[in-house]
């Protein structure tokens, strides 16, 4: 439940109240690749079917305080797709918070996602924890920069929590993940976001989406955390664009007051 939005420079910051005393519930959904046009599927799958199914699954958790999507919303950005988005993600019980992907554009998120329990606000707030959300977005390009303004901003959230636990989220993926062709399109200046990370001792995890996989790895003990997406799948360890046979996915994690994350990866029907 969302107790008080308010700004604080380049922050918009929201506070809510988790449910349980001792952890936050999160899932998170990533690269759901929505088309204005019903008919439109992305390598032979329906977008549309494959996160409504997820929601449905997402629905049958109890407790979930908030669900962060992270990236490539929409296929194409347009006011029809974003619209179609938003309708999808109201039948999600918790409130959503969005950050874009190089699939989205962020001026057409802000001013169409931004209703009901839908939100693109970029940090957020409860108990021990606090969740960044960033922009990795670049016009035109399909791999990820983090703008002087937006790492000053990282900055000055990690500061402002600097009394608690910290989550970041963004859509590209700030390490290497053996996939030469997906590598390709990583975060292009992910030495200057672990700089900035290095500078703060209370980030705990690191999320993205992007892959379209799962991926795990540590990092100055700090959880680094790859997604699988909610309709298809990428094969890992590829050297050229090769799809996977894994079904549609989502992450739930368990934030621990004790600033322990703990996470799982939901595929459908399996």
């Amino acid at each position: 439940m969302i107790t008080r939005t308010f700004n604080i420079g380049m922050l918009q910051h929201i506070e809510f109240q988790h449910q349980h005393s001792g952890e936050i519930s999160i899932i998170q959904l990533t690269d759901s690749h929505i088309s204005a046009d019903k008919n439109e599927l992305f390598a032979g799958v329906d977008t549309t079917d494959t996160l409504s199914a997820v929601i449905a699954a997402v629905n049958r958790h109890e407790n979930i305080d908030v669900v962060l999507m992270t990236g490539d919303l929409v296929h194409t950005p347009s006011v029809d797709g974003y619209e179609k988005l938003a309708e999808l993600l109201t039948r999600l019980e918790p409130p959503v918070f969005c950050l874009p992907g190089n699939h989205d554009d962020p001026l057409l998120m802000r001013r169409l996602l931004n209703t009901g329990n839908i939100s693109t606000a970029n940090f957020l707030a409860s108990g021990s924890w606090a969740i960044i959300l960033l922009n990795t977005h670049q016009p035109g390009k399909e791999g990820g920069y983090l703008s002087e303004a937006e790492l000053s901003r990282l900055d000055e959230a990690l500061e402002r929590s600097a009394d608690k636990h910290a989550l970041i989220c963004l859509h590209h993926h700030p390490v290497s993940i053996h996939s030469s062709w997906m590598d390709a399109m990583r975060l292009k200046n992910s030495e200057a976001f672990f700089q900035t990370l290095d500078r703060h001792v209370n980030v705990k995890g690191v999320i993205w989406g992007h892959i379209h996989q799962e991926f795990t790895a540590t990092r100055n003990n700090i959880l680094l955390l790859g997604s699988p997406s909610t309709c298809i799948q990428f094969a890992p360890r590829s050297e050229e664009f090769q799809l996977d046979a894994s079904p549609p996915a989502y992450r739930a994690l368990s934030l621990n007051k004790n600033g322990k994350i703990q996470t799982r990866i939901y595929y459908q029907g399996c």
